[in-house]
């Protein structure tokens, strides 16, 4: 085990991307059953934003601060 305390992840802004994905996937997901190529790029677009709204947060002070060597 490591000494070194860590939040693992715990941010609101990892937080945030993993939903979006789980939720994009989800949607990409059905669209593969119900055969629909609008809906799978909707779910697939849902996981772009999702990154973006992540980086953004992170950005923004709401992610992990970089580690230090």
């Amino acid at each position: 085990m490591s000494s070194q305390g860590g939040n693992h992840g715990s941010t609101p802004a990892a937080w945030t991307v993993t939903i979006l994905a789980l939720i994009g996937c989800t949607i990409s997901g059905v669209a593969m059953i119900a055969a629909s190529v609008m809906l799978f790029w909707a779910g697939a677009a849902v996981v772009l934003v999702g990154c973006v709204a992540g980086l953004g947060m992170r950005m923004g002070g709401m992610g992990a601060a970089p580690a230090r060597r």
